[in-house]
């Protein structure tokens, strides 16, 4: 046995699991909500600085644990609409609005792109638009 076949082998003693394909096979297959998640996560850490507000306070307002809050301004919870809400709430914010706006494809004056509570722009009789109502 060659000499580096035998350093192979002491080594494989002290192989440590990582699990990094699944994990990264995770990512790979949940990069959609991901990538929504980390915005939020941005806008979130931004608005408590700016507010002065520490996550432990911020937990208390939504009424959840730290652990929660810490999942979330990491990027890698997969939030409700309930839970988006109350962030945005307690933070007076626009969360929605402002992951889509960090998406550097999202363009508001694009045909088709809107958001779901904002209605289609519509052609008026005078050659501009409208907001269908």
């Amino acid at each position: 046995m060659k000499a580096i076949d035998k350093d192979l082998e002491v080594l494989k003693k002290f192989e440590i699991k990582t699990n990094w394909r699944e994990k990264s096979l995770y990512r790979k297959q949940n990069h959609r909500w991901m990538k929504y998640s980390g915005y939020i996560a941005l806008a979130v850490i931004r608005k408590l600085k700016e507010m002065g507000l520490t996550k432990k306070e911020l937990a208390q307002r939504m009424n959840c644990t730290p652990q929660y809050i810490s999942k979330i301004v990491k990027g890698s919870e997969n939030l409700t609409l309930e839970t988006i809400s109350k962030l945005e709430e307690c933070l007076d914010i626009d969360l929605l609005s402002s992951g889509l706006t960090m998406n550097k494809r999202y363009k508001p004056s694009d045909e088709g792109c809107y958001m779901v509570a904002e209605p289609p722009l519509l052609s008026n009789r005078n050659g501009g638009t409208d907001r269908l109502h």
